[in-house]
């Protein structure tokens, strides 16, 4: 067992201290010591690559598969909630854990994006250090990449929090690798300070699209502040003290996330693409660029490696070899379907019938895109997610399985919800609304006015609303999860869902008997806790 323990510990440094991956071209760089590399403003170039690697990386030092947002962490954050539940019980079960609720502390998923989350860390962490003694950059572009680094330390960092609550923080390569978990206060202290020192410091947009700029600094910024307001004001059960936010001023964060959401509505230029379906196809990134703060890239030269896989639970199910379809482990519930009305564009993109016939196609910017047929009602089993749509497989460049999709983190819709989130809970309830009423104008169906949908969506209880209003938009962009443990609303959620529709009779009464209050924090991984007996473990695992 001592060796077992040595071996994995070994492994898990060599996770987190390899940081030449570079997301274009991966060419395998770690036979180089830390020593040899991060001489020129090339090397730290290709380094900075490898932090941004992370969001997508296949591998890291050969382990995980697909860890993070190109796939696993997609699984996590989108399965058991009102939106998505597994088909069944029958598939992969690394699938099953999270679509389920059945997920533990030995699952496969949360061990690998752990690991790859603090590989991007200490990746950012290297770069930092190795930058200061390295010369000859234009400009000020060296303090462009010591911001771009951090941005991204924060980001591995608040997401490691929002799915394990406190968690070591590591701003430095000097510090211990067997620390205690931070508490959510400390976690976030740091988290904001690299937010704003990007907001600081780097510029409207990146030389290279997809990268993160002032307004992505930004945007996370107002992500983190609403987080803390949200749970605060909600009571949100840390079950540890480390979990805890008593400490947080609601009205102060509240106050910092309207002045950055407010910000990027006046000064960004980014906006509302005018086609909402654009935002989830392979081939339509200009559009996706209007509109996307931050994004998962990927690519269609195949010699890069650098794809996206949502094959198997988040494009409609069909032949992947014939029409692009996909596997469909996961299905949508009808509870997500029945928050739309007709007159709602989203609905019929999002929740579709499966791809099975060569003779349903569209033109999309000239390009074949093969259609889902139409539901007839929720009681069928072709019901799937329609969000992301992939191209004909006869003209993919790329392996019929993987994608060049960019897979959105953050999208000026959400800041526009945000805003209004903001805006409510400073006491500017009518504001509120007539920001729900923008993010509603461009999904409105033909025949119908935003007047419909405000009408049909108006609730009484304005946190109902803000919360159905993200998830008609936002839905399957990983922030379900998140919103309804942040609002507190997971077991109410959870205990309140219908067995009415074809995968809610099937799923539900599987989901309602795994769940339970604590799950609304995922574990800290088993093999983390043998590795560092300084860590403890989350109520309930």
């Amino acid at each position: 067992m001592k060796k077992l323990k040595y071996i994995l510990l070994g492994l898990f440094v060599a996770l987190t201290t390899s940081c030449n991956d570079d997301f274009l071209d991966n060419e395998p760089l770690s036979f180089l010591t830390t020593d040899q590399y991060y001489l020129t403003p090339n090397q730290i170039e290709i380094a900075l690559n490898g932090v941004y690697n992370i969001l997508s990386a296949n591998q890291v030092q050969g382990f995980g598969n697909n860890s993070t947002f190109s796939r696993n962490m997609m699984v996590m954050l989108n399965g058991a909630t009102d939106e998505a539940v597994v088909r069944d019980v029958n598939i992969n079960p690394n699938y099953v854990d999270w679509g389920d609720g059945s997920f533990t502390a030995q699952s496969n998923f949360v061990n690998e994006s752990w690991a790859f989350l603090y590989a991007g860390v200490n990746r950012a962490n290297t770069l930092i250090e190795r930058i200061e003694s390295v010369e000859g950059f234009d400009g000020n572009r060296k303090e462009e990449i010591i911001a771009e680094a951090r941005v991204l330390r924060g980001f591995y960092h608040m997401m490691l929090s929002m799915m394990h609550g406190g968690i070591p923080i590591y701003e430095s390569t000097s510090e211990d690798p067997l620390k205690a978990r931070n508490t959510i206060e400390e976690v976030y202290t740091s988290i904001i300070a690299d937010y704003e020192y990007g907001y600081q410091i780097l510029g409207n947009r990146a030389v290279i699209l997809g990268r993160v700029n002032k307004w992505t600094a930004a945007g996370l910024l107002a992500k983190a502040h609403t987080y803390l307001a949200s749970a605060k004001n909600s009571g949100l059960n840390g079950y540890l003290n480390i979990n805890s936010f008593d400490w947080v001023d609601s009205n102060q964060h509240y106050t910092a996330a309207f002045t950055y959401t407010q910000d990027i509505i006046n000064n960004s230029g980014y906006q509302l693409t005018p086609n909402y379906d654009y935002l989830f196809r392979e081939t339509t990134k200009q559009q996706q660029y209007d509109e996307n703060l931050f994004a998962v890239e990927g690519s269609n030269d195949p010699s890069t490696n650098v794809v996206n896989i949502v094959v198997n639970a988040f494009i409609p199910q069909g032949n992947v070899n014939v029409t692009g379809g996909g596997f469909g482990w996961y299905r949508p519930l009808s509870e997500l379907y029945n928050k739309y009305i007709e007159a709602d564009f989203r609905r019929d993109h999002n929740v579709t019938g499966n791809l099975n016939s060569v003779n349903n196609f569209e033109f999309i910017e000239g390009i074949k895109y093969f259609v889902p047929r139409n539901l007839p009602n929720l009681n069928v089993g072709f019901t799937c997610i329609g969000k992301y749509r992939m191209i004909d497989p006869s003209l993919k460049t790329l392996p019929n399985w993987a994608s060049n999709i960019n897979l959105p983190l953050l999208r000026y819709a959400d800041i526009l919800l945000l805003h209004a989130e903001a805006q409510f809970f400073l006491g500017d309830e009518p504001g509120a609304r007539t920001t729900l009423s923008l993010v509603r104008e461009r999904s409105v169906a033909n025949g119908f006015t935003v007047a419909d949908l405000n009408n049909a969506y108006q609730r009484g209880d304005f946190v109902q609303e803000l919360l159905e209003e993200r998830s008609r938009e936002l839905c399957f962009e990983n922030w379900r999860r998140i919103d309804l443990a942040r609002f507190n609303k997971y077991d109410e959620t959870i205990n309140s869902l219908s067995t009415n529709g074809f995968y809610n009779e099937r799923m539900v009464p599987v989901l309602q008997a795994n769940w339970r209050s604590e799950r609304v924090w995922f574990p800290i991984p088993t093999i983390q806790l043998d590795l560092n007996a300084n860590l403890i473990q989350n109520q309930g695992y």
